[in-house]
């Protein structure tokens, strides 16, 4: 499993449908959001995403359980 880190910059719909596809295949994704509110920037949002991927290094997870 890796640690992976991915920003979004949500200022329009395909901004918004990447993040989606991230959630929907990365469920326990943490996610940040940086807005005007706290502090970030003049308008939109940024988001950034915490997550592990399982599709990588998994033959190296088995090795090292084993």
């Amino acid at each position: 499993m890796t640690r992976k880190i991915k920003v979004f910059s949500l200022y329009s719909h395909d901004e918004i449908e990447s993040l989606n596809g991230l959630l929907k295949t990365h469920s326990k994704a943490k996610l940040t959001y940086m807005t005007p509110a706290n502090g970030y920037g003049s308008g939109g949002a940024l988001v950034i995403a915490d997550y592990e991927d399982d599709e990588e290094n998994d033959e190296v997870e088995v090795t090292e359980h084993d």
